[in-house]
């Protein structure tokens, strides 16, 4: 009778054994992984992604405006000043549809004047007055706090030697 127990008592000291073995390997392998979630991370890159969409949604008018626009005269019919100054212009496009629309991207303007307007044919609302330029200046500038924000985010999200072990 006690030789037969002794296998089983041998096979569970084993067991035991291993289970142990296993959590110390797992401890040791979740504490050397190099990534990580944390919280400033995640928020960071989230924000990172949003500053990524809005340069994209504020580059796609001035990219439409210098590969698709087309330069026609324009009508000032009234100007709003003050913080945000606009103008409410009347444009004949070159497919003959009359458009009245305002836009604040303009230098120089007087109502009842005359000035050149560049619009998109395929959408005649989205225009703004051709001394404004087209340039990527501000699209620029948020995608760069994009990129900052993204390395942020990683250096969050990325383990340092054993500072967390």
């Amino acid at each position: 009778m006690n030789r037969r127990k002794a296998p089983a008592v041998r096979r569970a000291k084993v067991n035991r054994r291993a289970k142990r073995v296993a959590s110390r390997r797992f401890r040791h392998a979740a504490a050397h992984r190099r990534w990580h979630w944390d919280f400033d991370g995640l928020v960071t890159g989230l924000g990172a992604c949003g500053l990524f969409l809005l340069a994209g949604w504020m580059g796609r008018d001035t990219y439409l405006l210098q590969h698709r626009g087309e330069v026609v005269p324009a009508t000032v019919l009234d100007m709003s000043s003050g913080r945000d100054s606009s103008i409410e212009v009347r444009y004949t496009t070159k497919a003959g549809r009359t458009v009245v629309d305002s836009t604040t991207n303009y230098y120089d303007a007087r109502v009842g004047g005359t000035i050149d307007v560049i619009y998109d044919p395929q959408e005649p609302t989205r225009m703004q007055a051709n001394d404004w330029g087209v340039d990527y200046v501000w699209p620029g500038i948020v995608g760069a706090g994009g990129v900052a924000a993204l390395g942020y985010a990683v250096t969050q999200l990325w383990r340092r030697g054993k500072r967390w072990e």
